[in-house]
């Protein structure tokens, strides 16, 4: 997908270290201010259950055993808090990109740059199906090929998430994950990447991030699969809130379906799950035809002068 008419801003003035910050930095903040509060958590958590079991703290210094027995009641307590760590991140960091996203569509405007054409919302609707039917089909064939089993990881990181009360759920994994997400990785990496590079090299470096950023295989494959569908959304409908919506519909359905055992009830009988991969693989592709169809081309003046010219002279 190369648009020839694709204005280009000028990029953030500096050396090269500067200008590989600006690309690179809103991950880095994010992922510091993860690891942050993990850290503080975890150091709070540690400190609450010693001195709530003062025997067993005095036993592990003795023994090995008794140490990694402590160990695992921590970071059992620890894991049962994850979704509500993770909401804090969300809130700390999502005024932080809001700054620099509002930034950047400052600088757009001084620079006289034109952006693609924002899509109507009645549109969105496109998007929204296409995100659930993606994602519903590749967490069948996750299933149906097993990828599950292969990552340890994933498998705590989805009881850890899931075994957390569902409006805690909705309210972290549902709407504030996505928003802080969609920020970082489309509004400011995806958006950065594409002022000084073609689409398809955007789409592909920040769905890499994304994928990396999840820290596990199965992860990885579903972040980046999904990453190049919401990059494609930013670039067609010309806003950064067509790939939040459609993350938001993704994380909703996720947090719903095994909350009410869709997922086991389709696991259930193969041709069932089969025949519903079949169906979001149909659903998916027909949204993207009507999606292409979304003229995202600016308005740039002149354009229509020139064109008149051309047909004159001809």
């Amino acid at each position: 997908m190369e648009h020839q008419y694709q204005q280009v801003p000028p990029m953030t003035p500096g050396n090269y270290g500067k200008r590989i910050w600006h690309l690179w930095g809103p991950i880095v903040i994010k992922w510091a201010i993860a690891i942050g509060i993990s850290m503080i958590s975890s150091g709070i958590f540690t400190m609450m259950y010693m001195m709530a079991n003062q025997d067993m703290s005095m036993a592990a210094m003795q023994s090995e055993e008794q140490m990694m027995n402590l160990y695992d009641k921590i970071m059992e307590q620890y894991l049962s808090f994850a979704v509500a760590i993770e909401g804090v991140a969300a809130l700390v960091t999502v005024p932080i990109m809001l700054v620099f996203f509002h930034k950047d569509r400052v600088r757009e405007r001084m620079t006289g740059f034109v952006p693609n054409k924002k899509a109507p919302l009645w549109k969105y609707t496109a998007a929204l199906l296409m995100a659930l039917a993606m994602s519903l089909g590749l967490n069948n064939l996750i299933t149906i090929g097993n990828l599950s089993d292969m990552s340890e990881s994933y498998q705590t990181t989805m009881e850890a998430f899931y075994s957390s009360p569902l409006p805690l759920q909705i309210i972290v994994l549902g709407i504030l994950v996505p928003v802080n997400e969609e920020l970082v990785f489309r509004g400011l990496l995806f958006k950065r990447l594409r002022e000084r590079g073609t689409y398809m090299q955007a789409a592909l470096y920040s769905a890499l991030a994304f994928g990396l950023m999840h820290m596990n295989m199965v992860q990885m494959f579903y972040g980046f699969v999904l990453g190049m569908m919401l990059a494609y959304l930013y670039e067609k409908y010309g806003s950064v809130k067509a790939p939040a919506a459609a993350h938001i519909a993704m994380n909703l359905l996720s947090v719903l379906a095994t909350e009410f055992k869709l997922l086991d009830w389709l696991v259930e009988d193969q041709m069932r799950i089969g025949i519903v991969t079949i169906a979001c693989a149909f659903v998916a592709s027909t949204m993207f035809v009507l999606i292409q169809r979304i003229e995202e081309k600016p308005d740039i003046p002149g354009d229509s002068k020139e064109n008149e010219n051309l047909a004159s002279a001809h």
